[in-house]
C-alpha cells in the first residue's frame, strides 16, 4: 500500500487524531479552525506531491502561509501553529504503526520534505505578519528570534532535516538578527574626536 492511498483511505482518523492532540494542547477555543483548514488541505496537497511529485507552484508553502495569516489572527502561538503540522506527521506514523501499513523510504521523504515546506511557510508568514502588527524596531528582534527559535524546535523534534526549508528559516532568521544588531551597534557606538579619543 502507497502512503498516497493510505492516507486517502485513514483520513478521517487522521484528522481526528490530529484534533486530540491541539485540545490537549489547550488551544485557543478556535483550534477547530485550525483542523478544519490546515490539515485537510495538507493532507489534499502531500497526496497530490505522492502522485505527481513536487508542485511546480509551490502550493504547499502558499496555502501554508495563508494558514500562518489566518492563525495569527485567531491569537495562535507561533509554537501552537509549528505543532499543528508536527501532528500531522506524528498521527501517519502511528496510524501506519497501529495498522501495520509500511510507509516506503522515498513516500515518508515526501511527506518530511512537504511538512519541512509547511511549516517553513507558515512560520515564515506567522512572524512577518506579526511584524506588521507590532511595527517597530525591538519587537523585529523579538519576533526574529522566536523565529529562529521554533524553527529550531521542530529541527530537535526530527520531522525535518536541516538542509530544508525549515533550517533556511533559522538561517535568514540569524542573519537577520545580526544585521540588526550590527546596525545598532554602530548607532551607539562612541565616535572618535579628531585627537583619537572618544
Amino acid at each position: 500500500m502507497t502512503l498516497n492511498t493510505f492516507l486517502g483511505e485513514n483520513r478521517h482518523e487522521i484528522i481526528a487524531r490530529c484534533r486530540v492532540k491541539v485540545a490537549k494542547r489547550s488551544a485557543p477555543l478556535t483550534a477547530k479552525a485550525e483542523l478544519d483548514h490546515g490539515v485537510p488541505m495538507f493532507l489534499d496537497q502531500l497526496r497530490e506531491e505522492l502522485d505527481h511529485g513536487p508542485s511546480k507552484t509551490n502550493e504547499i508553502g502558499k496555502s501554508a502561509k495563508m494558514h500562518g495569516h489566518d492563525l495569527l489572527l485567531q491569537e495562535f502561538t507561533i509554537s501552537q501553529v509549528v505543532h499543528g503540522y508536527g501532528d500531522v506527521c506524528q498521527s501517519v506514523t502511528d496510524l501506519a504503526v497501529e495498522l501495520g501499513a509500511p510507509i516506503s523510504t522515498d513516500d515518508f521523504r515526501t511527506m518530511n520534505r512537504c511538512l519541512d515546506d509547511a511549516i517553513a511557510g507558515a512560520v515564515t508568514e506567522f512572524a512577518r505578519e506579526r511584524d506588521v502588527a507590532r511595527d517597530g524596531g525591538t519587537t523585529d528582534l523579538l519576533t526574529l528570534t522566536d523565529t529562529a527559535i521554533t524553527a529550531f524546535e521542530v529541527l530537535q523534534s526530527g520531522n525535518v532535516g536541516v538542509g530544508g526549508s525549515t533550517g533556511n528559516v533559522i538561517y535568514r532568521s540569524l542573519k537577520s538578527i545580526r544585521e540588526i544588531a550590527g546596525q545598532q551597534h554602530s548607532a551607539v557606538a562612541p565616535r572618535k574626536t579628531e585627537s583619537g579619543k572618544a
